[in-house]
């Protein structure tokens, strides 16, 4: 049996931090909105430079989809764990418009960030003593693999929630 471990990349906190703050998001984010209004004005920022330049080199080598996913302080707290509060988003692979998968990949971190001020992200960190602007999200992406057949991919393994 062969193990493999998949490309990945990883955002830190700092990228969390300079991003709300260079797309002034924490005055919209700690507003009672919906969960869709939230979404939008963090669709609407701007990821830092380099992080798309470093989108634009991962996205060159992948073969398969890729995982967005949270990985925040709080989700690795040993009394009060926040695993699967916030989003996770697939985004396929489109090998013929790289472009087009650095927008998906973009998307799906921008909605990741934006999930940590959803109502019930709120709710469960006012349930559970928290302060929601004490968060601190990274984000982890990584290439999903298994076995393929036809036009579909059965992932073999893939990290917990």
């Amino acid at each position: 049996m062969v193990i493999t471990i998949p490309r990945t990349v990883v955002l830190s906190t700092d990228i969390f931090d300079e991003f709300m703050d260079s797309n002034n998001l924490y005055e919209t984010a700690l507003q009672d909105l919906p969960d869709e209004e939230i979404l939008r004005a963090f669709l609407d920022g701007v990821l830092p430079g380099w992080v798309t330049e470093d989108l634009n080199a991962f996205s060159e080598v992948l073969e398969n989809p890729v995982a967005v996913r949270s990985s925040s302080k709080l989700e690795d707290s040993h009394y009060q764990p926040f695993a699967g509060i916030y989003s996770t988003y697939m985004v396929p692979c489109d090998r013929d418009d790289r472009q087009h998968m650095v927008a998906l990949l973009s998307m799906a971190i921008k909605s990741v960030y934006a999930s940590v001020f959803y109502k019930g992200s709120k709710a469960y960190m006012t349930a559970t003593s928290n302060v929601v602007d004490h968060e601190k999200m990274g984000i982890i992406l990584y290439e999903d693999f298994g076995s393929r057949s036809q036009m579909r991919l059965y992932v073999a393994l893939s990290p917990p929630a």
